[in-house]
């Protein structure tokens, strides 16, 4: 059963990766757009609303720096709140059956039932202006006289979703559901649960889905760009830069998303995003079936036989399995 619980969550404002090379991390997360904040005690990135990254050395003996299902990998999402009382109120929630404790600095900190350490905060992300791309549909023109974007590179505005590989999604996502309060968007049946924190908002803040590989591990984390054009224009400069392509550019089925995916050299991969679904308490999810073909509308790449759309794939990977139809990623 699903809760109508709310504790005033509104996304992801910081998530934590330990990584065993922070050279690595540190020129992909600045390659990818985002500002390194300068005199931070660790290795921290923000994007434009201030969400943000922050890497530490893997280190086992430490819990803070301890990934959960590989070497390197995710290791505490922090989730804004809107008010103080949120957390005393999650705090009150939590503690019935694990440790959650408010720290000097007014952060909530626990752990969820996968083994990732959560931490709740009021949230320091900020709207930021900026020009609204318009479009010139056949006689319904939105922009006169003026020439569209150009974007030299991608600057994400915000942390859009995570993705989190598991065995069994629905099992995996009960803890979110019955504890935090988080609503079911969308379903692929039998393989993954796509959950928005909120009553309204973006289409879901994290996805779980059933891996190929056994375990829990990180699996992606998607940025929000303006538009499409920068999906497409921060991609090619990211591919210029030597990142590997994981899938795209295309667009999503569920969620509508324009996606394009890069493998991150410390596991999983990060996506360009843009254009996603933002739905209310009228939104009516949907079960689909985990076929390869409902993973995009469109896109590059693809391989094709009897006219199914098999699942996007870059050249790197073009003689290898469907990562799709076989549970690697999706969403």
């Amino acid at each position: 059963m699903t809760t109508t619980k709310d504790f005033g969550l509104n996304g992801i404002d910081e998530l934590r990766f330990a990584v065993e090379d922070l050279d690595s991390a540190e020129r992909f997360a600045a390659d990818w757009g985002l500002t390194r904040i300068e005199g931070a005690d660790t290795l921290r990135f923000r994007a434009l609303d201030g969400s943000g990254v922050e890497f530490v050395r893997t280190d086992t003996s430490d819990p803070r720096c301890t990934p959960v299902g590989d070497a390197s990998g995710l290791v505490e999402m922090t989730w804004g709140v809107d008010f103080p009382e949120n957390l005393e109120a999650l705090r009150a929630e939590l503690a019935t059956d694990r440790e959650a404790v408010i720290d000097d600095e007014g952060v909530l900190r626990s752990h969820d039932d996968l083994g990732f350490r959560l931490a709740f905060r009021v949230t320091r992300r900020s709207d930021v202006d900026y020009d609204v791309t318009r479009y010139n549909a056949p006689r319904r023109p939105a922009r006169i006289d003026e020439r569209a974007p150009r974007y030299d590179r991608a600057q994400p505005y915000e942390i859009s979703h995570l993705a989190i590989g598991v065995d069994d999604a629905w099992q995996a996502a009960q803890f979110y559901l019955d504890r935090l309060g988080f609503r079911v968007s969308d379903r692929y049946a039998d393989r993954g649960i796509f959950a928005r924190c909120s009553a309204e908002g973006n289409h879901h803040n994290v996805f779980f889905m059933n891996a190929k590989q056994p375990g829990t591990r990180f699996n992606h984390l998607a940025w929000k760009v303006r538009d499409v054009h920068e999906v497409i224009l921060g991609g090619q400069a990211f591919d210029a830069k030597g990142w590997l392509t994981f899938a795209g550019p295309g667009r999503h089925l569920v969620s509508s998303a324009c996606f394009w995916y890069f493998l991150t050299p410390f596991g999983g991969s990060w996506e360009y995003a843009a254009d996603e679904d933002i739905v209310t308490e009228e939104w009516q999810p949907q079960d689909f079936a985990a076929e390869a073909h409902i993973f995009s509308q469109w896109t590059f790449g693809l391989e094709k036989s009897d006219g199914t759309l098999k699942g996007p794939i870059s050249a790197s990977r073009a003689a290898g399995p469907d990562p799709v139809a076989e549970g690697q990623f999706a969403g």
